[in-house]
């Protein structure tokens, strides 16, 4: 089990390009109802219900790009985290830098993870947008299902779905139900979870619903960091005040604590400088071997520039305070029903990261903390029937952010960041889906939004730290020691978008669909946190055609989509010298992109005890236009082409970087899983699940440097897991094995600006194994 190789010739995208067609031949040839009347079984692939479209309707009936996890699912998968979510959805790349999310979809994301960053993919919590993704970070348990929705959505979700949308959906209280569960696990690493919930009725009208989670678990890598410590609690009331008024209130606290994520190293290309006497790669047996632990011993091999120590990870750790208040109000009127959901959430973060041989820190100034305030406020009106389906609505955002950063290696690097940020956003979106006629229906939809974001930041380097340049040909590059002179982050950015929905829907038969749409979305501009210009919005439009089918009396379930996604002033992340030579990592407009592919999701269920699926999605992706520029005097170590600028200036050098016609950073062309279940009845009443599954990824980039080094293999990994449950589902027990090959997964990575090639990579668990226990009252 390793690396995999893949033609990208292989033509996914022609057997797709025959799907629609043949999903109306198959519609035709056979009776769905026929087929059930032959088949012996009750079976088929269960009909889960989803709230993508701000509407109650069948995945199946979602004429949108949609992967859907069900509670089953999620729990049979093991899934406390987000990161878990990638091996279960084709396209979908999700890993953790610092304690923030980065989450890509089919090729749209965003690695940033300062203060003035914004994801490309929309996280949204029990329907309500998550300003920074560490909302999100410890709310995986006591779920209805998550919805991943993929490609913009531009018009229902607004700003910063550019990517798609990660939809986390709670369980509901349950009026006049007592009911719950409390389970716990084990595993390898010392890792222990608890986790339940209670659902109590008061009187006929009024039910509460309290969950909790905790999970304490040692970390994967050597220094003890990727290690899993985190407390969550939830409790939700919910209320019928009459026949027509809804009234639903949540409160929801986490804290994340522990050592924080680490970074290994991978591959790197052998130095060759003067000084350095190891002439071979250091890439460790043990690939969970700590950045620190590999490269120590490197430093002590050469002169190194003044403030240049070891890595002493030890100091690492986060300190991660996350509240949340919402409310869900819903009035049927009769004609229509209204929404409202309006929302308070804050983020306190406190923590210490080593991303390669520098360390970041959000408590630089006298032990503050990074903190974030963010109100919202929805209002939605919509109805739903035979004739037609529609929406309209209006939103409102407003953040504060009071930021704390700082970037450290002794005099090498000594910046620090200081800012109060504002975001206010409003929104006025509507979209209708009307029925031309029982079996054709066309969609329009429209958003306006105006966002003003404004920044009053001062960025401070330590008197006598040094000016390197990143990247280059040596070990060490040129130093400058700086005075120490601060400078002005401050400013107003402005903007406002319309994006559209057009689209149509055909029932080629009651189990078979074909659709198409033209969708449009942007990602937000702002100010940079260095001494640059600030960037603009990324502006996307997206083409997809798509079927959605079942066969054989919903035995057989194939869905299937062609897409292409055309990208203006696309963001990408670097870690560069500014003009004042502070070292900084900054959003950059990179120009123009394409990402276009094919998904293909089978399920087959050719008995009540047997379920197989198998999802893949094929991605070609291509910069058009990437140019950006560098300053320092040593050439940046991009594989890209790269050209010196004259700028008349002795010391510092101007590079200009030419990227184009380079892959989008995490981006495999080829992604998928295959998993199969199989259900034993005993005589008791009992049941025993088998469900091994396996997820592979061809290679990708994992950052847009493109240094040698960040190009990760193809993998496969293998999963399995065996359950008893006791009759009627009382308990059950599980025994499970994670990636079962012990594959060194790499998800992310650093660049480390002095020592060429040598960067601090993310990286999946290793083999873990373990076992659950849970009960249902």
């Amino acid at each position: 089990m390793g690396r995999i190789r893949m033609n990208s010739g292989i033509c996914l995208a022609k057997l797709l390009s025959g799907v629609a067609g043949g999903a109306v031949i198959l519609a035709g040839a056979w009776s769905s109802a026929a087929l059930a009347n032959e088949n012996e079984t009750s079976a088929s692939v269960d009909d889960i219900v989803v709230t993508a479209q701000f509407r109650q309707e069948s995945a199946q009936k979602a004429a949108v790009s949609l992967d859907v996890l069900s509670s089953a699912t999620l729990e049979k998968a093991g899934v406390s985290q987000a990161t878990d979510i990638a091996r279960l959805s084709p396209g979908v790349q999700i890993t953790q830098g610092g304690n923030s999310l980065q989450i890509y979809i089919r090729g749209a994301g965003d690695f940033s993870t300062t203060s003035y960053s914004n994801s490309a993919v929309a996280q949204n919590y029990d329907g309500v947008f998550a300003a920074r993704s560490q909302y999100v970070v410890g709310s995986f348990y006591d779920l209805e299902r998550v919805e991943v929705l993929k490609g913009p959505q531009g018009t229902l979700y607004g700003r910063n779905a550019t990517g798609g949308a990660l939809n986390i959906i709670p369980v509901q209280p349950k009026l006049g139900v007592f009911e719950g569960y409390a389970s716990a696990g084990f595993q390898n690493y010392n890792g222990f979870n608890a986790e339940g919930a209670i659902n109590i009725p008061i009187g006929d009208r009024v039910a509460l619903r309290a969950s909790y989670q905790g999970v304490s678990r040692d970390g994967y890598i050597s220094d003890g960091t990727d290690d899993d410590k985190h407390h969550s609690f939830r409790l939700q009331l919910k209320a019928e005040a009459s026949d027509a008024v809804t009234l639903r209130f949540g409160v929801n606290y986490q804290h994340v604590g522990g050592r924080g994520p680490g970074k290994v190293v991978w591959d790197p290309t052998a130095p060759t400088a003067p000084g350095i006497t190891n002439p071979q790669p250091i890439t460790p047996k043990d690939r969970w071997t700590a950045i620190g632990d590999s490269l120590n011993g490197l430093i002590g091999q050469v002169t190194a520039p003044p403030g240049v120590y070891p890595i002493d990870t030890s100091k690492a750790y986060q300190d991660l305070d996350v509240w949340g208040v919402n409310a869900h109000i819903d009035w049927d009127l009769g004609p229509a029903t209204l929404t409202i959901i309006p929302a308070y959430q804050r983020v306190v973060n406190d923590s210490v990261s080593y991303p390669t041989f520098f360390f970041s820190t959000v408590n630089a100034f006298n032990n503050a903390p990074s903190t974030s305030d963010a109100q919202t406020l929805e209002v939605r009106l919509g109805n739903a029937n035979d004739k037609a389906k529609w929406v309209v609505g209006a939103y409102f955002f407003n953040e504060d952010q009071n930021s704390y950063n700082s970037v450290r290696m002794g005099r090498a690097v000594d910046t620090n960041f200081i800012a109060d940020l504002n975001t206010r956003a409003y929104a006025a979106f509507g979209e209708l889906t009307y029925s031309l006629a029982d079996s054709f229906r066309l969609t329009g939809g429209l958003r306006y939004t105006d966002e003003t974001k404004k920044v009053d930041g001062y960025r401070y380097v330590r008197p006598g730290a040094l000016a390197c340049p990143v990247g280059g040909n040596a070990p060490y590059g040129w130093c400058e020691t700086l005075t120490g002179a601060g400078t002005n982050v401050s400013g107003t950015y402005s903007a406002s978008r319309v994006n559209y929905k057009a689209g149509f829907e055909f029932d080629a038969a009651p189990d078979s669909m074909i659709y198409g749409s033209v969708v449009t979305g942007f990602k937000s501009g702002g100010q940079s946190n260095a001494d640059i210009d600030p960037y603009k919005p990324e502006e996307v439009t997206a083409y997809t055609i798509g079927t959605k089918n079942r066969f054989f009396g919903r035995l057989l379930q194939i869905n299937a989509e062609l897409f292409y996604m055309d990208y203006k002033d696309r963001q990408e992340n670097f870690s560069f010298l500014d003009r004042s030579g502070a070292q900084v990592s900054s959003l950059f407009n990179a120009g123009k992109a394409v990402a276009k592919g094919a998904s293909l999701d089978v399920t087959l269920r050719p008995s009540q005890n047997d379920t197989l699926r198998f999802a893949a999605e094929y991605v070609k992706s291509e910069y058009k236009e990437f140019n950006y520029q560098s300053y320092g005097t040593a050439r940046p170590a991009s594989i890209c082409n790269v050209s010196a600028i004259p700028n008349g200036t002795a010391q510092i050098g101007y590079w200009n970087i030419n990227c184009n016609g380079f892959e989008l950073p995490r981006t495999p062309k080829w992604s998928g899983m295959v998993s199969y279940n199989r259900i034993f009845d005993m005589a008791n009443g009992g049941q025993i699940e088998f469900a091994p599954d396996m997820s592979f990824s061809s290679a990708r980039w994992l950052n847009a440097e493109y240094l040698t080094n960040v190009r990760a293999k193809g993998y496969v990994a293998f999963n399995a897991n065996l359950t008893y449950r006791a009759p009627d589902d009382q308990y059950s027990v599980q025994l499970f094995m994670k990636n079962i090959g012990n594959e060194a997964i790499y998800t992310g990575t650093a660049t480390f600006p002095f020592i060429n090639n040598y960067n601090g990579h993310d990286i999946a668990p290793p083999r873990t194994y373990g076992a659950r226990f849970r009960v249902n009252f």
